[in-house]
């Protein structure tokens, strides 16, 4: 699996678009379009967690069977953040699939200048599991901020490139896996 980060306690910064994100969410969960988050109790974080894990997981297996190693190791490390919990994965691309020892630095997020931030998806983990599901197409979810990808124009065409056949699109409408 992708590399689930336990950063140090001083990167719980976020990202700068996770609360656009976040008023996404919950727009789209007060209409419909994204079930409620169901997390309830003592253990409402751990179980939050683990479905974000999961939703990593899934993330990291469909962007592995979808694309040729060769075409996964031309992709930029990147970032991905569920922002229920701060729950964030690094992706790093080896010739055997991701990477899930590597240790990752905390990402930069706040640059100015693009080239010096680092590649981040900002999604929840209702929004991945949508996806994944066949639930919501992905152009939707990147249409309605309920994903969004701080990049460069050049790292955005890559992994959308991926994205693409990893959560195909037919007739506007996802392909339910």
């Amino acid at each position: 699996m992708c590399a689930i980060c336990e950063l140090k306690i001083e990167f719980n910064i976020g990202h700068p678009q996770a609360l656009t994100v976040a008023v996404a969410t919950r727009e789209a969960m007060d209409t419909g379009v994204l079930p409620e988050t169901q997390a309830e109790g003592a253990l409402s974080n751990m179980k939050l967690r683990l479905a974000a894990i999961d939703a990593l997981k899934g993330l990291q297996d469909r962007l592995e069977a979808a694309v040729p190693t060769t075409q996964l190791m031309a992709l930029p490390d990147f970032y991905v953040l569920l922002i229920e919990i701060g729950t964030w994965g690094f992706f790093h691309a080896t010739e055997t699939g991701f990477d899930p020892d590597i240790q990752p630095e905390p990402p930069d997020v706040t640059s100015e200048n693009q080239a010096d931030r680092d590649v981040v998806f900002v999604s929840s983990e209702a929004t991945m599991q949508a996806i994944m599901n066949g639930k919501l197409n992905i152009d939707t979810a990147f249409d309605d901020n309920l994903l969004i990808l701080d990049a460069s124009e050049t790292h955005t065409k890559l992994l959308r490139s991926v994205l693409d056949r990893a959560f195909p699109v037919e007739r506007g409408r996802a392909v339910n896996f």
